[in-house]
């Protein structure tokens, strides 16, 4: 019984404290007669979705260039690269490997990524600022520009 009791209390406390930190997630009706479904759970998220913690594991031997030339209200985004360990048979049998890494973008969102040399030299270009990630032998290299 007692055990119910400070579960009960955890519950209670969690209640409270969710709507001082909680977004307004009030489900938004489709159209009559639209074509397209509601999303799932009926909540629709308006802008980027920032994740707190990386969906998998990142790859941890990569080389940071000019970090002083990171816009000063950068976030992170975690992108997908070719992986520097993976074998380079004629034969393609194991198939593209790839692996993720973490880098710091602007947080305007809007980028042109231009992909080079089989995707082994990859630009996110946001005017001012870019953020370039090559992909050596054994390691990746990630340098920011501006």
């Amino acid at each position: 019984m007692k055990c119910v009791r400070q579960l009960a209390g955890l519950c209670l406390a969690a209640i409270i404290a969710v709507p001082a930190m909680a977004i307004d997630l009030t489900p938004v009706p489709a159209a009559p007669g639209s074509p397209f479904h509601e999303p799932m759970g009926g909540y629709v998220v308006d802008g980027p979705v920032y994740v707190d913690s990386a969906p998998v594991p990142l790859f941890t031997n990569v080389k940071y260039v000019d970090k002083r030339e990171i816009h000063p209200c950068a976030v992170t985004k975690i992108i997908q690269v070719n992986d520097p360990c993976a074998c380079k048979d004629k034969c393609n049998c194991c198939g593209p490997k790839c692996v993720f890494i973490e880098i710091c973008v602007p947080p305007c969102g809007c980028e042109d990524v231009i992909c080079r040399r089989d995707g082994d030299r990859v630009r996110y270009d946001y005017g001012k600022y870019a953020v370039d990630v090559r992909v050596k032998k054994g390691y990746i290299v990630v340098d920011y520009q501006k």
